[in-house]
């Protein structure tokens, strides 16, 4: 019942995103511009433990495909949505620990990466010249993703136990973009900014495994910072960007079956993404 919950409440964010795009789009205004491409980054997600000590990293690439759309009013006042799917299976090395004995051993398997992204930004540009533009600019963000974790070994020969996990994390955006032509029909363009979360959550879902009953925890709020830089050539677009995102240790879930009590907490954790964005501007 909390899952089809959860979901429920996601379709609705994701509509009123959509729909807020679909209106701020058929307003009249001086200028817009509509970007489509394809994205490919290098992901690495870590955990550590309370001495900082790293107990599991993964890393790989991850695959996107989105839309922005930006469109200044004659005030100056702009919006920019945009939305990105993403997905793709990176490389898991961890440990396994028995839960009896309390020793670990290294472990590693593959994890499998699915969610969107989702952003509304308002701001106002300036032009300090006649060939730039500086824009400040604050507005909310989304992201929602699925980690499955599949089963793998140990170093000791022993099979580990994968499980699925559901994160969903919404942050306030605070930034500062802008642009200088270079010549008829070729731009630089830069982004930067910091996130600010709002709402952390992660669900753990052990009971298909029967590793225990679900568990959703909330991740610590820690603030993280975006960038992108990139070039326009009249209908081409092209851009390297980071986007990072930190999470403090939760604090502890306590849980049962009916026959053991569990508990569990998200550890500090951290992403950190590189990547290339290609497409067309209309």
């Amino acid at each position: 019942m909390k899952h089809n919950a959860c979901f429920r409440y996601k379709q609705w964010m994701i509509a009123i995103v959509l729909a807020f795009s679909c209106v701020m789009s058929a307003r009249p205004s001086m200028a817009g511009e509509i970007d489509i491409y394809g994205a490919i980054e290098s992901y690495t997600w870590k955990e550590f433990g309370d001495n900082d000590q790293r107990f599991l990293e993964e890393s790989g690439a991850l695959i996107g495909v989105g839309f922005a759309y930006w469109r200044e009013f004659g005030n100056h006042v702009t919006v920019k949505p945009a939305a990105e799917i993403f997905g793709g299976t990176v490389d898991y090395d961890g440990q396994a620990c028995n839960s009896l004995t309390g020793v670990c051993f290294p472990s590693t398997t593959k994890v499998d990466y699915f969610g969107v992204k989702l952003a509304g930004d308002a701001g106002r540009r300036f032009r300090p010249g006649e060939n730039s533009f500086v824009e400040p600019f604050g507005g909310l963000g989304v992201r929602i993703w699925e980690r499955n974790i599949r089963d793998g070994k140990a170093a000791n020969g022993a099979t580990t136990s994968g499980y699925v996990e559901e994160w969903i994390t919404l942050h306030a955006r605070l930034g500062v973009r802008g642009g200088q032509d270079l010549a008829p029909g070729k731009q630089l363009i830069a982004e930067a900014g910091v996130k600010l979360p709002l709402y952390n959550e992660n669900t753990a879902y052990l009971s298909r495994k029967g590793l225990g009953p679900d568990v959703t925890m909330h991740p610590g709020k820690t603030p993280s910072f975006f960038a992108e830089l990139g070039i326009k050539l009249n209908r081409f677009k092209g851009s390297l960007f980071y986007e990072g995102l930190r999470f403090s240790k939760s604090d502890e879930v306590t849980t049962t079956d009916g026959r053991y009590i569990y508990s569990s907490w998200q550890p500090r954790s951290a992403a950190d993404i590189y990547g290339v964005r290609l497409g067309a501007s209309f």
